[in-house]
């Protein structure tokens, strides 16, 4: 087999540049996928341009390139180059070689142009620091496989040297790789973490084959005792330790030993001037390792500085990740074909569940099964289904973490303040513990916390948040159990979290009236202190205060009850919605009030009887809450929904007190235009505003004229002194963003597996 098989069409025009700009000594332009035109690389001199064009066609028939050559020749023809080099990875006879100069006449200057096979085998020989360079040949070569198989590394997994391969055609280098090494030359130890599947293991392997390549020796060790007795600091070496915390039990005692004989290791290794240490790691494993032990953060032995979280890839690199598990799978050309149909192929990496280990999983594993029609969809199907990812882990987690990661679940749908994630989790916690009679301590939020960030949380600005959106795909799925879920509404603090809980719940029991009228009166007890957490948060900031949201708002709530009433048919529900319409230390929110009140209005009127009792009294505590919210002053931006809401919702029941309020409200936009925007101090600011009242003029029937005029005027002052300030200039980064990879650059960039 040749090396040049373990090659991606992008790895062998990679290779083919090289080789040629050591052949003609001068730098080959690089194109990546897209149209190109003919061009896979490029050299322009004063008289005239050489064109490289590659063709990876190891597996296709010499009929198939030369019907390839042919379609190229169309485009050579447009460019006209003084030069044309043509590379392809099929052995070429004579014969053959001269059919496709016949092919490329007049471009083709000499057979010396048209490189196959035995050619660029040849050169590789001429030129060992290509092969060097090139971490897929140089891996692929009997003499290495037998240095990675010596080493030890692939012993403990009992890899084959066809295992070996695999994952070699595999891999795509990303910039986790040039950050690992910097890190282990700067500390001499690196410890690879991150989520399930992300390709830890992988990195670190290939950081290691990277320092095989440049005469180091390497072990792979599985205890710490196998590595003190490998060190000899006259020999260059890279030690190597797999899932170095998940080979024992996490319990206190062991962990203690493991990492106080793992200090001792570490500081050896770094005294070392030829010792290079390895470890991989799943996230939340070292981070309960890191709160078991005060070792780990021990000043003098701050094991997080070692620390490298990989899992982040951007659009181009997601791309080569899917390319070359296809192109190293045994699908067919059929697969290929349907996979490029429509826009499957944007759909799945652009998923927001993309995960190397599903990729890997979906292009290996009893495909024999999988009609090609149905591949695609098949891929797209795994992605959706995150139990792939998370299943395992989440199994080996204690009950503290698993609790954690469902309160986290039910107490946003974006990230969460860890206050309110402890309030969250304190009482489910000790609700769950007490059924199951599991014992709990003061301890285990902050422990979970760190136990499980990076792996399954991450924490910024005291704020959590999943890792990735999968888990809260895979928590949606993992909640179904009835009997688990009837534990939650048991000492419930935040209306927030009762209402995610009571969503998950109908959502899941949708179809069984009787089931959700049982769980509804579950929330009773939560109904009596609704009201206790406020739904707007004020802070006070340089004499000047601050709200936002903390809750969920009055008419949220009072909706939430009457749901709950409506399902379990308890009065108890519908007169605590009218306690907290009439609550005076509920404060309305600015956001969201203003527009829900009167749609809250709509449906009691429709949806609630004539001889219900409270009908008439909840209608009058929703136009008496609006009425206060409306005096107290509504924002500019707020002015026209809440409009909106009223004409569309209480048009033919609004009252002449919120009419009149309304209007006074809208007035004071229009006839005190100067007031209205003093604290406006940029010409977006004042051009926003400038939006906001011609929306609101069209909507109340309001000259608009006057006020355009001053804000227009104003806009033309800031220009004016604009002018008269020196702005500190910044060079601007011409180059083109890494992170961009086009729709049709993906297109063009799978079309190579068909006849590859």
């Amino acid at each position: 087999m040749s090396d040049l098989e373990n090659l991606s069409p992008l790895d062998f025009e990679d290779l083919c540049r090289d080789i040629a700009q050591k052949e003609i000594g001068a730098r080959f332009s690089a194109f990546g996928p897209g149209p190109d035109g003919g061009v896979d690389g490029r050299h322009s001199m004063g008289d005239g341009v050489t064109v490289l064009q590659c063709k990876h066609y190891l597996r296709s028939t010499f009929s198939n390139l030369k019907t390839s050559a042919k379609k190229e020749y169309k485009k050579i023809r447009k460019l006209s180059p003084k030069r044309y080099l043509f590379f392809t990875s099929q052995s070429l006879t004579p014969t053959r070689s001269d059919q496709l100069i016949e092919i490329f006449k007049p471009y083709i200057i000499n057979s010396g142009d048209i490189w196959g096979r035995d050619d660029i085998e040849g050169a590789l020989r001429k030129y060992p620091d290509i092969v060097k360079s090139h971490t897929k040949l140089w891996l692929s070569s009997v003499a290495a496989l037998e240095h990675i198989l010596q080493s030890g590394l692939e012993a403990f997994t009992k890899a084959t040297k066809e295992e070996i391969l695999e994952e070699i055609k595999v891999y795509v280098k990303n910039p986790s790789f040039d950050e690992a090494i910097e890190k282990l030359e700067k500390e001499k130890v690196l410890i690879v973490s991150g989520p399930p599947g992300v390709g830890k293991t992988t990195l670190a392997k290939m950081v290691a084959y990277h320092y095989l390549n440049n005469d180091w020796h390497f072990y792979a060790i599985n205890s710490l005792e196998d590595g003190f007795s490998k060190i000899d600091d006259e020999k260059p070496m890279v030690i190597f330790f797999d899932d170095f915390l998940g080979r024992i039990e996490l319990d206190r005692q062991s962990l203690l030993q493991h990492e106080n004989a793992l200090s001792v290791f570490v500081k050896r290794v770094r005294k070392s001037k030829n010792a290079r240490f390895i470890l991989t790691t799943r996230a939340h494993i070292f981070e309960e390792a890191r709160r078991i032990s005060d070792h780990v953060d021990d000043q003098r032995f701050q094991l997080s500085k070692y620390l490298l979280d990989v899992g982040a890839y951007t659009r181009k690199i997601k791309s080569h990740i899917l390319f070359n598990h296809l192109s190293a799978s045994n699908l067919s050309q059929e697969h290929f074909s349907y996979l490029l149909e429509g826009d499957w192929l944007v759909k799945i990496i652009d998923h927001k569940n993309y995960n190397p280990r599903v990729i890997a999983s979906v292009s290996s594993d009893c495909l024999d099964t999988i009609v090609p029609k149905d591949y695609p969809k098949y891929i797209y199907q795994a992605l959706e289904n995150p139990d792939l990812i998370w299943n395992k882990p989440f199994s080996t987690l204690n009950i503290a973490s698993k609790n954690l990661l469902i309160a986290l679940y039910f107490g946003s749908k974006y990230r969460q303040n860890i206050e309110e994630l402890r309030a969250n989790y304190q009482e489910l916690h000790r609700s769950i513990c007490t059924y199951y009679s599991q014992p709990t301590n003061p301890d285990e939020f902050e422990n979970s916390l760190r136990s499980l960030e990076s792996g399954f949380i991450c924490i910024a600005e005291n704020n959590v948040d999943f890792v990735n959106p999968s888990l809260r795909d895979f928590l949606k799925s993992y909640l179904i159990d009835k009997e688990l879920l009837s534990l939650l509404p048991n000492g419930l603090k935040r209306a927030d979290f009762a209402n995610e809980l009571w969503r998950h719940i109908k959502d899941l029991f949708k179809s069984h009236e009787d089931v959700l009228k049982g769980f509804s009166s579950k929330f009773l007890e939560f109904a009596e202190v609704i009201d206790v957490y406020p739904a707007v948060k004020h802070e006070s900031r340089k004499s000047r205060i601050y709200y936002s949201k903390d809750d969920l708002s009055v008419s949220e709530r009072v909706e939430l009850l009457l749901e709950w009433w409506e399902y379990s048919e308890n009065d108890l529900f519908i007169e605590k919605s009218l306690s907290v319409l009439e609550s005076r230390s509920l404060s309305s929110e600015f956001w969201g009030d203003g527009r829900e009140l009167p749609e809250l209005y709509w449906t009691v009127s429709n949806f609630i009887g004539d001889d219900n009792e409270y009908k008439n009294l909840i209608l009058a505590a929703i136009e008496s809450r609006l009425l206060r919210y409306i005096n107290r002053g509504i924002p500019s931006d707020e002015i026209e929904s809440v409009v909106e809401s009223v004409n569309e919702f209480m048009s033919d029941q609004v009252s002449e007190s919120i009419s009149t309020a309304l209007d006074q409200i809208v007035n004071f936009e229009f006839e005190n235009i100067g007031e209205v925007i003093s604290n406006l101090t940029t010409e977006e600011e004042l051009s926003e505003h400038l939006d906001i009242l011609e929306s609101l003029a069209k909507i109340t029937a309001r000259n608009f004229d006057n006020a355009r005029m001053m804000v227009e005027d104003r806009i033309s002052e800031l220009d004016e002194e604009e002018h008269t300030i020196q702005n500190p200039s910044f060079p601007l980064n011409t180059d083109k963003d890494e992170d961009e990879f086009k729709d049709n650059e993906i297109k063009s960039l799978f079309s190579n597996l068909l006849n590859y």
